[in-house]
């Protein structure tokens, strides 16, 4: 086994710029999941994966149709049948990349400065994607698998996987596993490489706030009707108090408590004030008091406002004024819940000068990932033979759809990780891939793939 491994491991260095070619390549490919217009763009890049999985010489390997964007999947087999089988999640669909002139190289013209690989996408997911396929692909050129892989990659994570789940419900004998190894998340730092033990949930929704039934002209109603903008932003600033708390009636009721030694634990993590400073460019933090910026970021909810759309330069009053919120749910909490807690505040404080609406509310809970789960600790081995340090735990602020889906239909558990770094600039301009730590989670997850074998 270890002759194999040293042969896996020499396979991925001597093909690392191959694979480095191919990941430009898709990133080429605007495969942005919330805009119809490239809903082509979406597909092509589904094909293209499939190709190239279809390269590996699996077993089986097609694009499984759904209600919205397709799922690629495909199965490797073990020449032992008693191997474990991993599900190997990742996502090909990216968030769109306004504003474009915040950009210092064209988002989907993949370009190379330094040490790192600038286009949308390169982290969240198409570079851990690559680290996946390069894997496996390194294990299988030098002799039989050492565990049974399947690979699902989904085109509608950035959405909220709302298609996902039926997909499963309809392939869960192609799906089914021993686990699933989730890349989709990152590390603490460029050297701390990190297990993700929990992931926030997250509620979406969109206030709509009307007003007169035609656009008025404000120099004739100006200061006569309630403007739908004025009002929605009055409404928003009440979704906080004067403590930076969400204001919605009974919303921390459910919220768990952090227990003493989880923050004893968030202390030892290299994210201070300052580095939440640098890394954001803001000029001072803000949140709920009583709490670190870590623990706020990992373990408590939050609520955001993420567009406004209203009005025009037409020196009107409009008809109505929109926003679309984000709320980042805590263990526990529970999405239908929020949203009665969310339309009790507005009734309770909405005037009767306009009329409000929620509209497309959708959202699924969090996720905690227990350290006796299986592969966690093959993974943490991977993790300190390759970096030579003691990996890091922590719970992560940012949402995945999928794996509560996989949890609930499937019933495996996610093994959350990732080789994104902090400063990445994820679901911004210039996000960028660090390529010599994409490099190392290459190795780490061959180490992996040996190691469960073991």
């Amino acid at each position: 086994m270890s002759q194999n491994l040293n042969a896996a491991l020499q396979h991925a260095r001597e093909n690392r710029d191959e694979v480095l070619i191919e990941l430009r390549d898709l990133l080429t490919i605007p495969s942005i999941s919330d805009n119809p217009e490239h809903d082509g763009d979406v597909r092509r890049a589904a094909e293209w994966l499939l190709a190239r999985l279809k390269r590996l010489g699996p077993d089986r390997a097609q694009i499984l149709e759904t209600a919205g964007h397709p799922v690629v999947f495909a199965e490797l087999l073990a020449a032992n049948p008693s191997a474990p089988t991993v599900l190997l999640y990742g996502h090909y669909d990216v968030q769109a990349v306004e504003p474009l002139d915040a950009w210092e190289t064209e988002p989907f013209g993949p370009t190379i400065h330094g040490y790192n690989l600038y286009a949308r996408g390169a982290s969240d997911d198409k570079g851990q994607i690559m680290a996946m396929i390069a894997a496996v692909e390194a294990a299988k050129a030098v002799g039989p698998l050492p565990v049974s892989i399947k690979f699902m990659l989904e085109g509608e994570e950035e959405v909220g996987s709302p298609s996902l789940g039926e997909c499963l419900k309809a392939h869960r004998g192609e799906f089914a596993c021993n686990l699933v190894l989730n890349t989709d998340a990152g590390m603490l730092g460029e050297n701390t490489p990190t297990l993700v033990t929990g992931l926030r949930g997250m509620a979406r929704f969109t206030l709509r706030v009307t007003g007169p039934a035609n656009d008025l002209h404000s120099g004739g109603y100006g200061g006569v009707v309630h403007n739908p903008i004025h009002a929605l932003c009055e409404l928003i600033a009440g979704m906080h108090d004067a403590d930076a708390r969400v204001a919605f009636p009974g919303f921390y009721d459910s919220v768990r408590e952090l227990p003493e030694e989880e923050r004893e634990s968030f202390k030892k993590l290299p994210l201070n004030d300052e580095a939440f400073l640098q890394e954001s460019g803001s000029p001072a933090l803000w949140g709920e008091p009583g709490f670190t910026p870590l623990e706020r970021q990992g373990a408590r909810p939050a609520l955001d406002v993420i567009q406004i759309t209203a009005g025009s330069p037409k020196a009107a009053i409009p008809v109505f004024a929109e926003a679309l919120c984000t709320i980042r749910l805590a263990p526990y909490q529970d999405p239908a819940k929020v949203r009665e807690q969310v339309e009790a505040h507005l009734a309770a404080v909405a005037p009767p000068t306009i009329r409000w609406e929620i509209l497309d509310f959708s959202g699924f809970p969090a996720t905690l990932t227990e350290l006796d789960k299986p592969g966690v600790q093959e993974l943490m081995d991977a993790y300190r033979t390759v970096w030579g340090v003691e990996p890091a735990y922590y719970p992560s602020g940012g949402s995945i759809g999928a794996v509560g889906q996989i949890l609930e239909i499937l019933g495996a558990h996610s093994l959350l990780t990732g080789f994104s770094l902090p400063g990445d600039h994820i679901h911004g301009p210039n996000e960028k891939l660090h390529l010599p730590t994409w490099e190392k989670g290459i190795s780490a997850l061959v180490h992996f793939l040996y190691n469960l074998a073991e």
